[in-house]
């Protein structure tokens, strides 16, 4: 699987001590839709054809823009996905938010939540954003910072406790993303992105 991972922002409504593009209330700016398209459409040419992942920051709080990033990008064969932190999950308008996100062929939308945004979001409130993610009929994963490989630091059983609990009767992936493994300098690491494509905003 070779994708292309697109940071869009780095405005984000918490400030977790994991998040490895540093994100943050006080950060403004957002990825110009056409600049979006250009870069994705090099990166489709290189190979890098699998999927796209738009993430932050935290997007929905310019849904907007991703209407215009998925209309951008609409005639384009590549399954497209948002990442987010679920803040949202408590606000019905989001039901319908997504509806329009996945006529624009949106395939699915990655929850980040884990022992580091439990901090800033309840798990209930994840919970209702997952069955709203579902309920649209859009692929759903969880994907979560982990501490250790072999997952016993208290921070992972933590993580690992909640995922338990969001998955209960949920249909969902899970993907587990080491801390230590996927900072900015490992992200932007030439070996690395022989897998995936990476298009970082440039104002950080």
């Amino acid at each position: 699987m070779k994708g292309i991972r697109a940071v869009v922002t780095y405005h984000c409504n918490f400030m977790c001590s994991s998040c490895r593009y540093k994100c943050a209330p006080f950060k403004r700016g957002i990825m110009n839709p056409l600049h979006l398209r250009i870069e994705v459409l090099k990166a489709i040419e290189e190979g890098f054809n699998d999927y796209l992942i738009i993430e932050g920051g935290e997007v929905f709080l310019n849904a907007e823009v991703i209407y215009k990033y998925l209309k951008k990008l609409k005639d384009v064969n590549i399954k497209k996905y948002v990442v987010t932190n679920g803040y949202w999950g408590n606000f019905d308008i989001y039901n319908r938010i997504l509806y329009d996100l996945r006529k624009l062929n949106l395939s699915g939308v990655i929850i980040e939540y884990d022992y580091f945004h439990s901090f800033f979001v309840d798990i209930k409130t994840v919970k209702e954003a997952a069955k709203k993610v579902l309920n649209n009929n859009l692929d759903l994963i969880i994907r979560a910072n982990i501490c250790t490989k072999d997952l016993s630091s208290p921070e992972d059983i933590k993580t690992i406790e909640d995922i338990k609990l969001i998955k209960d009767g949920v249909h969902c992936k899970v993907i587990f993303e080491g801390i230590k493994d996927f900072g900015i300098k490992e992200i932007l690491n030439k070996r690395w992105q022989k897998d995936e494509k990476i298009i970082l905003y440039k104002q950080r």
